[in-house]
């Protein structure tokens, strides 16, 4: 039995569902104790930062704690400066109108790094389906124009093999922004990419 094999793609664009801001303090001290203590305090105002606007509990992580020598090499050796602790707060959120007046508010208000926004797609988004229904077609259309070219047509599907949608692209990267003014996050379209291996019989006169 003859058979046409072909990988079908389709694109869905879609608007994100939710978005993830990063929040970091550093504390620089001569002593260990005393950056990990200063380090802590700032922490705390990010939270207390979250709790005022409203973001809940799930909606918050930390992501990162460090505590580290800081120093730098010079021509008379090692020149030891100090110790820096840092900490991270990952905000997951769905509004981002809530998140624009988060960092607009950490950066006026706190001593405080802010990264992001990283955009993700859920995946019940019915944008999945969208791209995967499109994937099909695409496949089909494209068995159908081998095997018309070969003097044949389209039979009964044989196999269907189904890879995971995925963005079409990685998420952003996250920044590093310094700026104590509003800041308008704009989310855009995200792109959602689907490919499904079919194996149709091909029917010959």
């Amino acid at each position: 039995m003859a058979t046409v094999s072909v990988r079908g793609r389709g694109v869905a664009r879609v608007q994100p569902d939710e978005l993830t801001v990063g929040l970091t303090v550093e504390a620089l001290r001569p002593r260990a104790s005393e950056a990990f203590v200063e380090a802590s305090r700032l922490a705390e105002q990010v939270v207390s930062l979250c709790v005022e606007l409203g973001v809940a509990a799930g909606r918050r992580a930390t992501s990162h704690v460090s505590l580290a020598e800081q120093g730098e090499h010079t021509e008379g050796g090692w020149q030891h400066r100090g110790y820096l602790a840092s900490s991270r707060l990952a905000v997951r959120l769905e509004d981002a109108e809530l998140a624009s007046r988060l960092v607009t508010a950490a950066a006026e208000r706190l001593e405080v790094k802010i990264d992001g926004p990283v955009w993700r797609v859920a995946h019940d988004n019915p944008g999945h389906a969208e791209a995967r229904r499109l994937a099909a077609e695409n496949a089909r259309r494209r068995a159908e124009e081998y095997a018309a070219a070969l003097g044949g047509r389209v039979g009964a599907i044989v196999s269907i093999a189904d890879p995971e949608t995925q963005p079409a692209r990685r998420e952003l990267e996250p920044m590093v922004l310094r700026a104590a003014a509003a800041m308008p996050l704009e989310s855009g379209e995200q792109e959602l990419v689907a490919e499904v291996d079919v194996t149709f019989q091909l029917e010959q006169p």
